[in-house]
């Protein structure tokens, strides 16, 4: 997500990064759950992972597919937050 980010901001245009896995709900829910989130620990601190997984699932049926999916993003947001913390000195 961050060489994502990077090269997006990198880019002479401006547009919407394009995410897309086989069926377009597993792996691809799971990278724009996980960037939502990690927004969402930039800007208020908190992060809301069964709320951002329920705003995926309105827009798009079936994002983040399996249990072991959705405690990825949770796994990933921990990771991001503790990076966050040790960056800020929080």
């Amino acid at each position: 997500m961050t060489d994502v980010e990077t090269d997006r901001r990198a880019a002479t245009t401006v547009g919407p990064v394009i995410v897309h896995c086989s069926a377009g709900i597993g792996r691809t829910g799971c990278f724009i759950a996980t960037t939502i989130g990690c927004r969402q620990l930039q800007l208020e601190g908190v992060v809301d992972v069964l709320g951002i997984t329920c705003q995926l699932r309105a827009d798009r049926g079936g994002m983040i597919q399996t249990g072991e999916q959705y405690e990825f993003v949770h796994h990933a947001l921990s990771l991001y937050e503790a990076r966050l913390c040790a960056e800020t000195g929080q």
